[in-house]
């Protein structure tokens, strides 16, 4: 089933984000204001996978203690999975909560499991990827498993260009 691939990418990717260490990647880019968002690919044999991601700029309360956040656009050919925006929390969520991604005036829900996040619908892929090509930031808002309301915000600046390199890793 395809939720637990992505639950094992999310994992394997994003639980080192800051260090990319847990998977044998290659960089491919750094783009925007303080390299904001990376791209790399990780090959082995005949899969490849290609992804990219961003920490973000500003969590609200800021005093938290958790693990790495990250937004991440994932890849995977061989799953036929293209452009796919996942959120890793580095806190686990509420149980059957969902955590809601703000683009300019467009919001979009995202299920949640564990520490991860997902758009339900594929059809939103697209559409989401179109705002965020247009937008400045991307605001996600979720829940803890504490209770805690945490909104993470994320700069956009460089995330066509990492976008295109790993549409073109990937293609």
């Amino acid at each position: 089933m395809r939720f637990y691939t992505k639950l094992i990418t999310i994992f394997l990717l994003a639980s080192s984000v800051n260090a990319f260490g847990i998977v044998e990647s290659k960089l491919i880019g750094e783009y925007g204001s303080s390299r904001a968002w990376m791209a790399r690919v990780s090959e082995s044999g005949d899969d490849k996978l290609c992804f990219m991601a961003s920490n973000p700029v500003s969590t609200t309360p800021d005093n938290l203690n958790r693990g790495s956040a990250a937004l991440m656009i994932v890849n995977i050919p061989g799953d036929k999975v293209f452009n796919e925006p996942q959120i890793q929390a580095g806190f686990a969520f509420k149980p059957d909560s969902v955590v809601t991604m703000i683009i300019g005036d467009a919001s979009h829900r995202l299920f949640t499991s564990n520490e991860a996040a997902w758009v339900e619908d594929e059809k939103q892929y697209k559409k989401i990827i179109q705002q965020m090509k247009q937008g400045a930031r991307v605001k996600v808002k979720s829940i803890s498993s504490r209770g805690t309301n945490i909104t993470d915000t994320y700069s956009l600046i460089g995330f066509t260009k990492a976008l295109n390199a790993i549409n073109k890793a990937c293609s």
